[in-house]
């Protein structure tokens, strides 16, 4: 369990979530399914420690990935790996052919379906604890065009492996209607830090499924900072400018390494399951440091610290974020599935899907006593349909003598035949 967790806060991403439980708690009718499908014999109760590890190392790489693509505009960055993953993965599940080995590498996901299945399972099992020094929670929902045909093996993998809660809405006739439901469900998860997550007109009548995950985190210092050893002292930029900013402190014992190019500190949570690893670059740029970003990387530095007496200073700060991450993921490979030749046959084979957009938004405080923060994710998935993707077009031109008929639908009866020779008359 303890790798688990802390294979997830890795580069001050200590993000969080919220996920009850709800298998067996569909709002969804039988008849939105459509190809009947009886589940595998095998039980999935029992969950070996470990089975995890394939997935949490998929995760871990697509986080630096997904960073590096994030970071290339500057500014400050906050995201959840975690929550896009399993956002996209959920979608992944849906996905054939090369659709589905474009997402399979994008995300780093476990090919073997039983390794992927039980691995995400222990993994949001592990990551909702039931009582706790902290509050860390997520959840995963699969929100569906009412009356939809889904087919019945994929609803099975949502609420088995991704214990993710199914629901009806109508995007035809009332988009704003689900997104308010959905942004509800968000910001309920979240405890109220995620609003509006999917923005006014990111829905519409060609909308067949919207997949969210939420996480929600809180938690205490194992060792807190004083507030009365807070002050306003000077925090420099990488431009070199400088600005005075509230500066916390404290000095204690704490995991620490260091080398030529950075210095490392790891801050634990109460309950010593959780933390926060500090990489502070010796000049003003982490651009250096970036550059060397991987799984192995963060695995070397954690590995090289040890136990130090440690002047602790870091600035108090609180922002939120808000990103597509359409043009990010099409960056790193994975084109097909936003485009009209992706193929999520998977969830439907009554039409064509392709998603349209992942929203991601997130929030994070951190203070004297603790950290809270929270992140929420939607996937988009419309008909190939849909504006702005361009339909096949067959050419019908009547330029020349033609027969007409005009047949009642209802009954298919002929009522009336005609031929054009000559359209003057």
């Amino acid at each position: 369990m303890r790798y688990v967790l802390a294979a997830l806060i890795i580069f001050m991403v200590v993000a969080s979530g919220c996920i009850a439980n709800n298998e067996g708690t569909s709002t969804v009718s039988p008849s939105s399914s459509s190809k009947t499908f009886t589940p595998p014999m095998t039980k999935y109760d029992v969950l070996k420690e470990g089975q995890e590890r394939p997935v949490v190392e998929g995760l871990n790489a697509f986080t630096f990935d997904l960073y590096r693509e994030l970071s290339a505009k500057g500014g400050n960055i906050f995201f959840s790996p975690y929550s896009v993953e399993v956002a996209l993965a959920m979608a992944y599940e849906g996905a054939n052919g090369s659709t589905r080995e474009e997402m399979g590498k994008v995300l780093h996901l476990p090919g073997d379906d039983e390794a992927r299945w039980t691995g995400f399972r222990y993994l949001i099992l592990s990551l909702n604890p039931s009582n706790g020094p902290y509050v860390l929670s997520t959840a995963n929902a699969l929100w569906m065009q009412r009356g939809y045909p889904v087919n019945e093996r994929y609803l099975w993998i949502i609420r088995e492996f991704y214990l993710g809660d199914v629901r009806n809405v109508d995007f035809v006739k009332n988009p704003d209607g689900a997104a308010e439901e959905i942004n509800r469900w968000a910001e309920e998860q979240t405890m109220g830090r995620i609003k509006d997550l999917v923005p006014k007109g990111a829905l519409n009548e060609y909308t067949r499924l919207v997949i969210t995950n939420a996480i929600y985190f809180r938690a205490n210092w194992s060792s807190r900072f004083d507030p009365r050893d807070t002050a306003n002292e000077s925090f420099t930029l990488a431009s070199g400018e400088k600005i005075t900013v509230p500066m916390m402190h404290q000095r204690g014992t704490f995991n620490y390494t260091e080398n030529d190019e950075l210095q490392a500190l790891e801050m634990p949570y109460e309950g010593g399951l959780l933390s926060m690893l500090i990489i502070l670059p010796r000049d003003n740029s982490p651009s250096g440091i970036e550059g060397k970003l991987t799984p192995e990387f963060i695995r070397e530095l954690r590995k090289g610290m040890m136990p130090e007496l440690v002047d602790v200073t870091v600035p108090k700060f609180r922002f939120e974020a808000s990103y597509s991450l359409k043009m990010p993921l099409i960056d790193m490979g994975m084109r097909e599935a936003f485009s009209g030749r992706a193929n999520f046959s998977g969830i439907t084979d009554v039409e064509r899907l392709f998603i349209s957009d992942v929203i991601h938004k997130t929030f994070i405080s951190v203070a004297e006593n603790g950290t809270e923060a929270a992140a929420a994710t939607a996937v988009i998935i419309e008909a190939a349909s849909a504006p702005g993707e361009e339909p096949e077009y067959k050419v019908f031109k009547a330029d020349h003598p033609f027969l007409f008929l005009i047949v009642d639908r209802e009954t298919g009866a002929v009522l009336f035949m005609g031929r054009l020779m000559d359209p003057r008359g």
